[in-house]
């Protein structure tokens, strides 16, 4: 019965059960979830199972492939809530009978998303003209539009902020230090939520120098 509603799932996400009888990866995972849905008698845990991990193959895809059928921003945001959640409470912040998904799985697939968002050299290029300028690709064809997908993912995904807040932080440690090094223990503190990687890039773009001093 879960075999099937399996088999019904990946219909519903737009994917050919055949297509991946012949890989091992998903082979594995389907039989990690069956397993963990039969053992606590969950089976709606399928449906977040390959939501999750649809999210994650698609951001993949979409490297690769031009005409692959992408998630859109609002998936990662789901990732991100799902990883928060999870967090929460392993950490004990937040009362709950147990994590929904397995901690190591939804590790696995944050870890993953940002080997992704970093791997792209067109991306990062996308990037620093969108924090110099605002620029976004232009999205007439495909491939642009691809990039515009990409860069949506990353400034969701590692929280980065508008390009007006990431300009007044620059401009107030500059105002303050003669920068020609890292500055990016200044940046996480003026930029907290952002995650360290676009911490690291943004000090790439504004400070391409090597010591950093007070004033």
């Amino acid at each position: 019965m879960l075999v099937l509603h399996l088999t019904e799932l990946c219909q519903i996400f737009d994917f050919s059960w055949t297509t991946y009888q012949s890989d091992s990866d998903f082979k594995e995972f389907c039989l990690q979830v069956l397993f963990d849905c039969i053992s606590k008698d969950r089976p709606a845990l399928l449906q977040v199972y390959l939501s999750l991990y649809t999210t994650i193959a698609s951001m993949a895809d979409l490297l690769v492939k031009t005409d692959s059928n992408v998630c859109d921003s609002l998936s990662i945001s789901s990732l991100k809530v799902a990883l928060a959640y999870n967090e929460a409470v392993t950490s004990g912040r937040l009362a709950s009978s147990g994590g929904f998904v397995q901690s190591i799985f939804l590790a696995s697939l944050g870890k993953r998303c940002e080997e992704i968002l970093n791997c792209s050299t067109e991306l990062k290029i996308n990037l620093r003209n969108y924090l110099t300028s605002e620029a976004w690709p232009d999205d007439n064809n495909s491939e642009l539009q691809k990039d515009t997908m990409l860069l949506s993912w990353y400034l969701k995904w590692f929280s980065v902020p508008s390009t007006s807040i990431i300009r007044a932080a620059v401009e107030k440690i500059k105002s303050k230090f003669k920068i020609s090094t890292s500055a990016v223990p200044l940046l996480r503190l003026l930029l907290p939520s952002t995650h360290i990687s676009a911490i690291s890039e943004i000090d790439r773009v504004f400070f391409p120098s090597n010591v950093t001093i007070a004033l």
